[in-house]
């Protein structure tokens, strides 16, 4: 089996053709439909080059749950309604078709009500049919599909994933059966969150490396990205996290020492209103209860305190940044990240929402992007 698996992975690699650190700059937009329709209208910033959709893997084939966002049916009929789970509408086949935009990167959830048992299953096998529908929403898309399996697998709030040897398998069963399968155009994501409040949660750093499948079943790594690189916690903690920046830099070196490019998955400024030109404490284990202590601030103290840094540590490491991938959107108005603030505050990230600051991002995107040619 051992020998198969190298077997594919060889042939897998030789067909990837820029997959490595000479892969172009990729800029992602999302999270939801309503966020990327919301993006697109305004036209305010930089055309994107891939979408983000998000697919609850265990749900795919159920009607009652949705299809898990898929877009389509068991038949592979288009569904009517977009489904959602209280932070915007979902559709993954509308997310690859309706928009003209080539990539598609794809949040793989891999937890369900059943928890790690779900992964057992997986990993027997038993879930196939589903990977099988998952390769149909492949087809669809006319450039790349990066699949970030199981995304932030060292979060707290991903609690099903506690067993990295089981996650491991769960990873590596899903991709040796998509290159059984032969789908050409899938980049597969190993994805950590780097959370230093998901550090304050565990009560420790983790070492993510007990969760690395190995370097011929990943193409890209990538870590999320909410605060400030040098950002602590400002109320009284049991362990003292470490900063964004030094969790982001254990992604970063294990990427240069295989070889492989990387994403930044997720980014958003956590806390900011873009539109009422504010900043929100974000969690009570964190700067105090979510939603509290509102603090007036001008675009350009926006700028400086989150996007500057941001674009900062993509070009300090364009060596191996090769993508990244924001959120925008309204947080505030979705039901599981609004009032009463239960997953903490998030504020409003809608680039649209501040032409300022729209005009800035866009400089920024085109000059990261130059820097590459």
């Amino acid at each position: 089996m051992r020998i198969l698996t190298l077997l594919l992975a060889t042939a897998w690699a030789a067909r990837a053709v820029g997959a490595g650190l000479d892969h172009p700059p990729v800029f992602i937009m999302g999270q939801d439909l309503g966020a990327i329709r919301g993006y697109l209208a305004s036209g305010c910033c930089p055309r994107p080059d891939g979408l983000t959709a998000y697919l609850s893997f265990f749900n795919l084939r159920s009607g009652a749950a949705g299809y898990g966002g898929v877009g389509f049916d068991n038949a592979g009929e288009p569904l009517a309604a977009e489904h959602s789970w209280g932070s915007g509408p979902v559709d993954a086949r509308k997310t690859a078709t309706a928009f003209g935009v080539g990539d598609l990167a794809i949040g793989l959830h891999l937890i369900d009500t059943v928890g790690s048992a779900s992964l057992d299953q997986l990993i027997a096998g038993e879930y196939d049919a589903n990977i099988d529908k998952l390769l149909k929403l492949f087809a669809l898309v006319e450039g790349t599909v990066y699949l970030r399996i199981g995304y932030e697998f060292d979060g707290a709030w991903n609690a099903a994933y506690a067993d990295p040897a089981r996650y491991v398998r769960a990873y590596r069963h899903i991709v040796e059966t998509i290159w059984s399968r032969d789908a050409g155009n899938v980049r597969f994501v190993w994805h950590a969150s780097a959370s230093p409040v998901d550090d304050v949660l565990d009560g420790r750093r983790e070492d993510i490396a007990l969760f690395y499948p190995g370097n011929e079943y990943v193409d890209w790594f990538a870590f999320s990205w909410f605060h400030h690189p040098d950002a602590r916690p400002s109320v009284p903690v049991d362990h003292l996290p470490a900063t964004p920046r030094e969790l982001a830099e254990e992604v970063l070196t294990m990427a240069r020492a295989a070889g492989k490019p990387v994403m930044i998955a997720e980014a958003t400024p956590q806390g900011f209103d873009l539109s009422r030109l504010s900043h929100r404490s974000i969690s009570p284990i964190w700067d105090g209860d979510a939603g509290t202590g509102p603090t007036a601030l001008s675009t350009e103290e926006i700028w400086r305190a989150w996007y500057e840094p941001l674009f900062r540590l993509m070009n300090d490491n364009r060596d191996v940044v090769r993508a990244l991938a924001y959120i925008n959107c309204d947080w505030d108005a979705q039901p599981m990240w609004g009032p009463p603030y239960a997953a903490g505050y998030w504020g409003d990230s809608r680039l649209q929402a501040n032409a300022r600051l729209a005009k800035r991002f866009s400089r920024a995107v085109a000059d990261w992007k130059s820097g590459f040619r």
